[in-house]
């Protein structure tokens, strides 16, 4: 069975076009903003049995179900850390159909767990090209490229997604703006992160990493003042 990494790799002209080129645990693994509209991904993790195939059988098996439920299998191996399987049964959905909904999303989430950010950058930029307007999309973008250090990129990101991300979503814009502070911080824009990590604790005042992030800023201003 081909591997999904030549697929991927395969994109990298179309998405050349588009642009395309663990930290605080409490953040470092966010995911998805919120479950795409219209897409279930409960079931994921309904039959885990199904997702310990050996490397041996998981072709056949693979070929026994039909794109809806290699989909759900490829997200319980990858919410399992069997990352090959997850790979083998997303590329078995993409030889047939390219434009299976969110697969690319979902594809780079995966990538970004397997950290090979260059490859989720792809995938993001893909899934955006087919869902325009998607606020997870822009934020897991916005994240892989922050993970490079391509700042620049990332705040683009994270502010499309702020743009676009309902705004009764407050926990979700609490970690947006809680990432742009430090893709603030990192590049030196102190003011700009001191910013961000109080619109952050407006969402979440009781939050202490917040504070303690808002007073390491305050510190590299030469202030001494408490993250309120």
């Amino acid at each position: 069975m081909k591997v999904a990494y030549p697929i991927l790799c395969s994109l990298f002209c179309f998405c050349s076009v588009l642009g395309c080129g663990k930290e605080d645990p409490k953040y470092a693994n966010i995911g998805t903003l919120y479950a795409p509209a219209n897409y279930a991904v409960k079931n994921a993790q309904t039959d885990t049995n199904k997702a310990n195939p050996t490397r041996q059988n998981i072709g056949a098996k693979l070929k026994q179900m039909s794109k809806d439920e290699i989909f759900q299998f490829a997200l319980a191996c990858g919410n399992q850390g069997n990352y090959s399987e997850a790979l083998a049964a997303y590329n078995e959905i993409l030889e047939n159909d390219t434009r299976y909904p969110r697969i690319y999303y979902y594809l780079g989430l995966l990538y970004r767990d397997m950290g090979l950010q260059d490859e989720a950058i792809c995938a993001f930029q893909t899934d955006l090209a087919q869902n325009p307007g998607s606020p997870e999309t822009h934020y897991n973008l916005g994240y892989a490229y922050q993970s490079k250090g391509l700042y620049s990129d990332a705040t683009n990101e994270y502010k499309q997604s702020l743009h676009l991300i309902p705004a009764n979503k407050t926990l979700q814009r609490a970690n947006i703006h809680y990432n742009l502070g430090d893709v603030y911080f990192s590049s030196g824009a102190i003011d700009e992160a001191i910013d961000e990590y109080k619109k952050a604790l407006g969402f979440k005042p009781e939050d202490k990493a917040l504070q303690k992030k808002l007073v390491l800023a305050y510190r590299a201003k030469g202030l001494d003042k408490k993250g309120k």
